[in-house]
C-alpha cells in the first residue's frame, strides 16, 4: 500500500506570515513619522507666547527681596516679600498696565506685557512706576 502523505500548511494562531510583518512594520513606521511630525509642527502664535511667558521674577537690592509674580486669574502684577510670603502691592489697569500676560526683569526694569503685542509697560524698580511706554 502506497499510502501519500500530504503536508497542508495550518495558518499560524500566534505569528505573523512574511507579507503580514511587513504591513505591521510599514503601519509602525507610518504612526512613528506622524507622532515625530506631530512633534515639530510649528505653534501658533498665542500658544507659544503662553507657553513661554515668565510669569514670576525675583528681584532684590540692598534694601528689597521681592516676588514679582502675574496673577492669571486678574492678570495683574502681585508684590511679594520673598522672605515671608506676605503680599506687598498689587498694580494693574487703575495703574496703567495692560492685562498681564507676563514679565522680564532687565536691569532696574521690569518689563510689562499685555495681551496685545504692542502693549509693553517699563517700570522702573524699586518705585514700580511706569516710566516709559513701548512700541506705540
Amino acid at each position: 500500500m502506497n499510502a501519500q502523505i500530504t503536508h497542508r500548511e495550518r495558518p499560524h494562531a500566534t505569528g505573523l506570515s512574511g507579507r503580514g510583518l511587513r504591513l505591521f512594520g510599514i503601519a509602525l513606521l507610518a504612526v512613528s513619522v506622524s507622532c515625530l511630525l506631530w512633534s515639530w509642527r510649528p505653534v501658533a502664535r498665542s500658544e507659544a507666547g503662553r507657553a513661554s511667558a515668565n510669569q514670576l521674577v525675583h528681584w532684590q537690592d540692598a534694601g528689597h527681596d521681592w516676588l514679582l509674580v502675574v496673577d492669571s486669574a486678574t492678570r495683574e502684577l502681585v508684590v511679594y516679600d520673598a522672605a515671608d510670603g506676605r503680599p506687598l502691592d498689587r498694580l494693574g489697569a487703575d495703574d496703567g498696565l495692560p492685562d498681564v500676560q507676563s514679565i522680564a526683569q532687565q536691569g532696574h526694569w521690569l518689563l510689562v506685557t499685555g495681551e496685545q503685542p504692542r502693549a509693553v509697560r517699563r517700570l522702573e524698580l524699586p518705585e514700580l512706576r511706569a516710566v516709559a511706554v513701548d512700541g506705540r
